[in-house]
């Protein structure tokens, strides 16, 4: 097993097993910085992070560290790491179906969501979310953004949020939904694993646009 050791001081232990995966995907990186020993800083995380090119192996790594380590997922920066990964294997996902020309992504203080999906002379504002898939998404961050959509994004006619997260009850999501109907504008959480769960987001996507 690696001994990971955050800068707070902190050690968690991760099962060498969680991380197999992510070693036969990154061998070369991970010996580039030195883990021969075993210990495995948040610094040599992040450049681990800021140097893995595939988003799903990005996440991958994050997660299983994070996993046990649950201080790690809160950095800023490997949060931010993160959810641009998870961000763009959505859109990566999308594009395919709808085409290049209708999803569009931007930076990030270019709009008050991260993927436009315009159909049948529509548009879906997407905010995507990621975090440890044991959680639960709370009903403040699920408002909130559901404010900002309203009231940044007045030609959006569907919010749509995706995450890997557990959805909030149902009477939260019928507050939110209730919120986007007084604006005109339909609402919609969605669980997504990219390994299975397209072809639901994509019916999800054509029911709020199509109807």
């Amino acid at each position: 097993m690696f001994v990971v050791e955050t800068e707070a001081g902190t050690a968690a232990l991760i099962i060498i097993g969680a991380l197999l995966f992510v070693i036969a995907i990154i061998g070369r990186q991970i010996k580039e910085i030195g883990l021969a020993e075993g210990l495995f800083t948040l610094a040599d995380l992040k450049e681990v992070l800021r140097n893995t090119q595939a988003p799903e192996d990005l996440l991958t790594l994050a997660s299983a560290a994070s996993t046990t380590a649950p201080e790690i997922g809160r950095d800023p920066e490997i949060r931010n790491l993160t959810h641009l990964a998870y961000e763009q294997l959505v859109a990566k996902s999308l594009m395919p179906i709808f085409g290049q020309g209708a999803v569009e992504t931007a930076g990030p203080y270019d709009r008050p969501f991260d993927i436009a999906v315009k159909l049948d002379g529509k548009k879906a504002g997407i905010e995507t979310k990621f975090d440890r898939s044991d959680r639960y998404f709370s009903r403040n961050r699920m408002l909130m953004t559901v404010d900002r959509i309203i009231r940044n994004s007045p030609d959006t006619d569907a919010v749509i949020i995706v995450s890997n997260m557990h959805e909030p009850s149902l009477h939260d999501l019928d507050v939110a939904r209730e919120k986007a109907e007084a604006s005109g504008k339909t609402f919609q959480y969605i669980r997504w694993n990219p390994d299975s769960d397209t072809a639901q987001l994509e019916r999800v996507i054509r029911d709020h646009l199509q109807s």
